[in-house]
């Protein structure tokens, strides 16, 4: 868990962030879509570099508590929400395909921390397996790097 000081200083680029939107929306979601992202792996204690989804992936084998997984789930949501609006804003195929790995590796890190949560959540094993779904039929195989962790997470909840 965080400390009290890391927390308020979280809080409060949340609350500048979120401020911003308004004037400077394109510089506040990117910022938002990082910080939500850092958040996630400040709480997890997985630092803010390597690729994520094989280091929440090593984290939830070892086992992670179901309070702090969700904690986390909520700011891989935040972070995919702002990840879409930045493809929204793609110019050419490149940006666009770039920006969806980016949702597709949040996609599937949160499908990861839901499937921590599934002794203590009943939505948690369905929304971990849409997850895994998503990721997997992307229609343009986007995260096809991603595979092996996406067949590990449905060995993992038996579908």
């Amino acid at each position: 868990m965080l400390d009290d000081d890391a927390t308020e200083r979280f809080e409060q680029q949340l609350q500048w962030l979120e401020a911003a939107l308004g004037d400077q929306r394109d510089v506040a979601v990117a910022r938002l879509r990082a910080l939500h992202e850092a958040r996630a792996r400040a709480l997890l204690g997985i630092g803010a570099q390597g690729e994520l989804v094989s280091r929440v992936r090593a984290l939830v084998e070892r086992g992670v508590e179901p309070g702090l997984a969700r904690d986390a789930i909520a700011r891989l949501e935040d972070a995919e929400r702002y990840q879409w609006e930045i493809g929204t804003w793609s110019t050419g195929s490149g940006e666009g395909l770039s920006s969806m790995f980016e949702v597709r590796t949040l996609q599937l890190a949160r499908g990861w921390l839901c499937a921590a949560r599934v002794e203590v959540d009943p939505d948690a094993a369905a929304t971990a397996r849409r997850c895994a779904r998503d990721v997997d039929e992307d229609p343009n195989d986007i995260a096809a790097s991603l595979r092996a962790h996406v067949v590990a997470l449905r060995d993992r909840l038996g579908s």
